[in-house]
């Protein structure tokens, strides 16, 4: 293969809400062979819910001294470069990506995305199904350690490497340049890291100061609560966010100093 693809994979903090970076491993490939690799742990600002524990095995003392998100990303971009990328089920890794760098200011690159999991369905039909566990099974892949990102990477790159024997098996003429664009063609849906970014909810008039606030980073007190005496929670914005079909806000509750998520259908009005 002439042009070097990057193929990574994530693991979060979390399994519900929005997404919080915990590690990210990727494997450089030129000519079907991995010639570099990226691996980094990240100490988020959220604990380790004890789902996302049991998929993964990360701990909070694990990422003690690890590097924060905005550094951790930094880093995995000025690996990639312009190369091309590649994931397993990639609108959850672009999507963990792109809610970091939406907390961070950072600008995330339009490279193609490629996305195995699509390819999978295509050029492996006959597999179970096509999570990459059970890819790695069906194809014989000896792996030492499922769900830790760097491994999964490498995992996820054999996987590719299947996909394009049976690509390049059906047509001889997809080779060279042309097949990294069947590849783009088959195993992408116009997605990006960049493209990726969490939508920006459509904000009440009463609530216009968040968006300042998330901006200026800060401090309001929100009146909020649904029903009865509603709580004064003074809070530093972060992040405004849609995620299904409801709004929300991600800041620091100043009490405490822990990152929260709130809904913004609950947040009355801002007190001056």
């Amino acid at each position: 293969m002439p042009r070097p693809l990057v193929v990574f994979d994530t693991e979060t903090a979390t399994t519900r809400g929005a997404p919080h970076l915990l590690e990210i491993g990727a494997v450089r490939i030129e000519d079907g062979d991995i010639t570099g690799h990226f691996e980094a742990l990240v100490r988020p600002e959220v604990r380790i819910d004890e789902f996302a524990f049991h998929v993964h095995g990360i701990d909070d003392e694990m990422v003690r001294d690890a590097r924060p998100a905005k550094e951790v990303i930094a880093a995995f971009l000025a690996f990639a470069g312009d190369d091309w990328l590649v994931a397993h089920n990639a609108p959850f890794d672009a999507g963990v990506l792109a809610f970091e760098a939406a907390r961070y200011g950072l600008t995330l690159p339009s490279s193609p995305l490629i996305d195995t999991l699509k390819l999978s369905r295509r050029y492996l039909p006959e597999a179970s199904d096509h999570k990459l566990d059970t890819l790695t099974a069906h194809l014989d892949i000896e792996v030492e350690v499922h769900h830790r990102a760097l491994a999964d990477a490498v995992s996820c790159s054999r996987v590719l490497e299947a996909c394009i024997e049976r690509m390049t098996a059906d047509d001889a003429a997809c080779s060279g340049e042309a097949l990294f664009f069947e590849l783009l063609a088959r195993g992408s849906s116009r997605l990006t890291l960049a493209s990726a970014a969490p939508q920006t909810p459509r904000i009440p008039t009463r609530l216009r100061g968040l968006a300042h606030a998330c901006r200026d980073r800060s401090a309001v007190t929100l009146l909020y609560g649904e029903d009865g005496a509603p709580a004064r929670l003074p809070v530093a914005p972060r992040l405004l966010f849609k995620l299904g079909a409801r709004d929300y806000l991600e800041a620091e509750c100043v009490r405490s100093g822990t990152l929260k998520t709130y809904r913004l259908d609950r947040v009355q009005r801002l007190v001056d």
